[in-house]
This record gives structure tokens, C-alpha cells and sequence, in this order.
């Protein structure tokens, strides 16, 4: 190949590779090592950004203070990294630093990242990246859900799941300053719980909470999603991919079984 177009190539490579990363999560400085005995240990730093959107009719004036607690919680919860056994994926070969994708081996990981939370305010949709995380704030929420004991239970917060924006009433945020970090969660991948046994933990979502704890494997949980694809470690930098956070935001608000209240006006 000619020595030119090889220059030209590293040149465009090094520009990708530096430019400026953004989006949910943004990982930078990440490395993989082995023990050699079935255990890989991946680091790196990792900021995590929030969008809070106001969409509330008559203002928030507990936002900024609601905001500091759950960028609080969510340091604490990943603080200390994570560790997850029996995931299968291709063989790492530590001499050339990449995976042997023609082998398969299952691993135990230790994740060890440092994270930054940046929970910020937006004011518009026009904000919002297509892989941005965002929590939106509303006057009430309308949806009932019936639980594993056939009771009637009214939201405080809302979200499809994994890689969905969240949604919590503002009152509801004030009467539980931890129900934004719980819907937070679920976009990161975990479930609610309804064991009455475990009313200490965070994902518990039937009130009357005794504690917000989470679980060893909901960390390993939480810290597979961050990452995403193992092979993501042998990156640079990254960023997350597009979850079409804009698109889905305004198909979840504006659908009327989910009985969202909020001020159209802001919703621009």
C-alpha cells in the first residue's frame, strides 16, 4: 500500500480517536486484563449523564436539590465497581490484546471503573442527543399496574425499560427522593421487585421501602450495560450507541395509556 495513503489513514484515525465523545456514557482510558484462570478484570473512567427535563406546569422549585441527591445515589450504587461470573464470550488472547473470535470461553469479570455522575438540567428537547439518558419530570402520572399479589398501585415514575428515557412526577419524586435513581435503573437494565421480603432494596417499587440497597448481581447488572459489548474494553475511547432517546421521549409521553399530565408547552 502506498506510504501516503497509509499516513492519510493514521492521521484520520488519530482525529477519531481524540475527538470529543458524548452521549450517556463516555468511557475513556479503558484496559483489560486476564489472570489466566478464567478471570478478566476491565477498567477505565467512565462519566454517566443524566438530562433532567422540567416539563412541569408551575415549576420545580425542589429540582436543583432532587438533582444533587439522586447524582449522589447513583455515585454511591456504582462506586466500588462490580463482578459478574458465567458470561460466555469469545477467548481473550492477552499477547495480542484482542478476542480470538473462532473461540468461545466463559469468564468471571471484575469490573473496576471509576465513574463520574453528571446529573444536569435541560430546558427543550432540541438538547437531547439521540444517546443521551434522560428523566423527565411531569405534574402526575395516570398508570396503575396490579402487582404479583393483585393489588392496585399508582407510579411515581414510569420507563419501558432498558435504553428508555424515564419519567417521574414531580410530587412523587418529593415523596421519594429516591424513586429518580429507581427509574434511572431500569434504563441501566434492572427490574422492579414486588418481594414483600425485600422492601430494603432500591428496585423495590410497591412503597413503603425499609431501605435502597442493591444487590451484588444487580451491580454486575448494571456495570454489563455500561460497557455493553466486552469488546467495547479494547477501545480507546467510547461512547454508547444511539438509543433514540429524542424519538423515544415523545412516543412514551404522548402515549394515553401511560396517563402523562405535563406542560406541552415546554415539551419543544
Amino acid at each position: 500500500m502506498n506510504i501516503d495513503i497509509i499516513n492519510t489513514l493514521r492521521a484520520k484515525l488519530d482525529v477519531l480517536q481524540n475527538q470529543t465523545l458524548s452521549g450517556g456514557i463516555v468511557a475513556r482510558n479503558l484496559h483489560i486484563s486476564d489472570n489466566g484462570s478464567g478471570e478478566l478484570t476491565l477498567s477505565g473512567d467512565i462519566t454517566i449523564t443524566l438530562k433532567v427535563l422540567d416539563l412541569t406546569t408551575n415549576g420545580a422549585p425542589k429540582l436543583s436539590s432532587l438533582m444533587t441527591f439522586t447524582q449522589q445515589v447513583i455515585t454511591s450504587k456504582l462506586r466500588g465497581g462490580g463482578y459478574k461470573g458465567g458470561i460466555s464470550y469469545f477467548k481473550y488472547n492477552a499477547a495480542k490484546n484482542k478476542f480470538d473470535f473462532h473461540n468461545n470461553q466463559t469468564y468471571s469479570v471484575r469490573y473496576n471503573f471509576n465513574f463520574n455522575i453528571n446529573v444536569q438540567q435541560i430546558n427543550m428537547l432540541s438538547q437531547l442527543k439521540r444517546n443521551d439518558f434522560v428523566l423527565a419530570v411531569v405534574d402526575s402520572i395516570g398508570h396503575q399496574f396490579t402487582d404479583q399479589y393483585g393489588r392496585r398501585q399508582a407510579s411515581r415514575g414510569l420507563t419501558k425499560g432498558q435504553s428508555w428515557p424515564a419519567i417521574v412526577s414531580y410530587n412523587g419524586w418529593i415523596k421519594d427522593k429516591n424513586i429518580g435513581v429507581h427509574e434511572f435503573f431500569h434504563t441501566l437494565g434492572l427490574d422492579d421487585i414486588e418481594d414483600n421480603s425485600k422492601k430494603n432494596r432500591l428496585m423495590y417499587h410497591l412503597g413503603n421501602n425499609t431501605g435502597y440497597s442493591i444487590s451484588d448481581l444487580e451491580r454486575g447488572d448494571l456495570m454489563e450495560y455500561i460497557l455493553g459489548d466486552i469488546n467495547n474494553i479494547l477501545k480507546k475511547n467510547y461512547s454508547n450507541a444511539n438509543i433514540e432517546t429524542d424519538s423515544r421521549l415523545k412516543t412514551f409521553l404522548n402515549n394515553p395509556t401511560n396517563g402523562f399530565k405535563y406542560n406541552k408547552a415546554k415539551f419543544r
